[in-house]
């Protein structure tokens, strides 16, 4: 049980009064959130000797910390409460609630730099939700080398569409080289290409937000013995399709190209794509 980035207090549920300057309500808000986070810690560390007792006090905690984070961003619409409530509830709400922030924010706030990113990637990931269709994206990937000394590479633009929705189940792994986290993913779903790869699934990474030239990115996933599909010199454009925050992030794709699961990791992948190929 991890709590990032909460805290409420049970008494204070009510989040500002009327008359106060912008200022005057975020200060209110942080010193109830505040408190609250202070509630939080002692209650887990008095309960920390008795694991039933402390997931039943966190789960009843982060309801109430929903719910008191909600009614604050309503009452907020028009300063920065409602942009550290979405902050705050990250991993708590869906994408659908969070919209639903944004879309009550004043045009002003909505317009603010980060809260039209934080937008943007909630659009992206409601287009591309479980039970979608697939979006498609081009990249000028490395293909291969010529045969001139010393090689050089060979770029060719490459569809998630050469791939996806052409009959069979796709597991997309976006990774970069650098990430480790990705690294540590790679024995997973290489176990998972090995047990199921054929005519009726196969796997495709793709690396983006790369750091280094692409070469390294192509010798990292041979070193990584990622001997399935590779869109390498990815860049930022197919995370920001899919609304990816950050990597690993593994999707599966139906044959027809329909979105079935976003956010595998470890065992879940191999259980996921097993109840699919039965």
């Amino acid at each position: 049980m991890k709590l990032t980035g909460f805290i409420i207090t049970l008494s204070a549920l009510t989040v500002v009064a009327c008359g106060q300057t912008p200022e005057e309500k975020v200060k209110a808000y942080e010193e109830k959130h505040d408190a609250m986070m202070g509630e939080y810690r002692q209650m887990m560390d008095s309960l920390s000797t008795d694991p039933a007792k402390t997931e039943a006090y966190y789960n009843d905690f982060v309801e109430k910390y929903i719910d008191f984070n909600l009614e604050a961003a309503r009452k907020n619409p028009d300063n920065e409460v409602a942009v550290q409530v979405l902050m705050n509830l990250r991993g708590l709400i869906d994408d659908k609630q969070a919209g639903e922030i944004i879309s009550g924010m004043s045009v002003e706030m909505q317009e603010r730099e980060d809260v039209a990113a934080l937008k943007k990637g909630l659009d992206a990931r409601i287009a591309t939700a479980e039970g979608k269709m697939f979006v498609d994206f081009t990249v000028n990937s490395v293909v291969g080398q010529t045969r001139s000394i010393p090689p050089q590479p060979v770029y060719a633009d490459v569809k998630l569409s050469d791939y996806v929705g052409k009959g069979k189940y796709i597991l997309l792994d976006f990774w970069s080289p650098w990430c480790g986290p990705c690294r540590r993913e790679m024995p997973n779903i290489k176990a998972v290409y090995d047990k199921y790869k054929g005519d009726k699934f196969d796997v495709v990474s793709i690396a983006v937000w790369e750091r280094e030239p692409v070469e390294v990115t192509i010798k990292t996933a041979s070193e990584l013995g990622m001997d399935w599909n590779q869109i390498n010199n990815g860049g930022r454009e197919p995370a920001a399709l899919y609304g990816v925050e950050g990597i690993p992030h593994i999707i599966l794709f139906g044959p027809d190209g329909t979105i079935l699961k976003r956010g595998l990791h470890g065992a879940e992948i191999g259980e996921v794509v097993s109840s699919y190929l039965k």
